[in-house]
């Protein structure tokens, strides 16, 4: 009997276990790790490094009316590369500013080159002056702030002189009825000679052709040395 009894019991314990879920000690996966924020693109730096003060002026708050329009008038001629693009609307530059600095390389192409040098055939080269004077035949050519000499009988005669290195530039002129007639120019070299231009139309009355010097001369070097003219 005692035997039926702890037989039984056995089998009741075999009994429970069975329908008891079998479990397994698992440990729990780690956690993924924060993906970091991507960083901020640094500026990229201009090619044209005159760019920063048109950043500096965008973000001093000035109206971009006034900005395109300061643009325009500077004179200033911008050729913008993609890297240039790329800063200015990094830096907040608006799209208005950014086309005025487009225009400029527009009007720069557009813009047509100046000669390439200027001749003055109707000119006389004056040496001395009185019994001693003589004139000379030939040509005054202007290129690049250079004048050249070209003599019509010898080329030994030839000289050249820069504007740069003037101490006066002056007319000599003839006081007529109707007005002074300004037949000849002069030009004094710093510490060196002087040399004058008389036009072959003193005796008509006319001087298109040392006019037109003095012109251009005032037109393109307009802090060149003028003089009050002589008589």
């Amino acid at each position: 009997m005692k035997r039926l009894l702890i037989a039984t019991l056995l089998l009741t314990s075999i009994a429970v276990s069975a329908q008891q879920p079998e479990t397994t000690s698992t440990n729990p996966a780690p956690a993924p790790a924060p993906v970091p924020a991507p960083a901020p693109q640094p500026s990229a730096a201009p090619d044209d490094a005159r760019l920063g003060d048109i950043v500096r002026i965008v973000k001093s708050g000035i109206s971009e009316g006034l900005i395109a329009e300061q643009i325009k008038q500077s004179g200033l001629s911008y050729k913008l590369t993609m890297n240039d693009l790329l800063y200015l609307k990094q830096n907040g530059v608006q799209d208005s500013v950014i086309a005025a600095l487009l225009a400029t390389k527009t009007a720069e192409e557009t813009r047509p080159a100046p000669p390439a040098e200027t001749v003055y055939s109707e000119v006389l080269l004056v040496r001395g002056w009185g019994p001693l004077k003589k004139e000379r035949p030939g040509r005054l050519v202007m290129k690049a702030g250079t004048f050249s000499w070209i003599d019509g009988a010898d080329p030994k005669e030839n000289f050249e002189f820069q504007v740069a290195g003037l101490e006066k530039i002056w007319f000599t002129c003839q006081a007529q009825t109707a007005g002074d007639v300004c037949y000849q120019i002069n030009f004094q070299i710093v510490k060196g000679p002087r040399y004058s231009f008389r036009d072959v139309t003193r005796a008509s009355g006319a001087n298109t052709t040392v006019k037109a010097i003095m012109d251009k001369l005032r037109t393109d070097y307009p802090r060149a040395p003028f003089g009050p003219n002589d008589h």
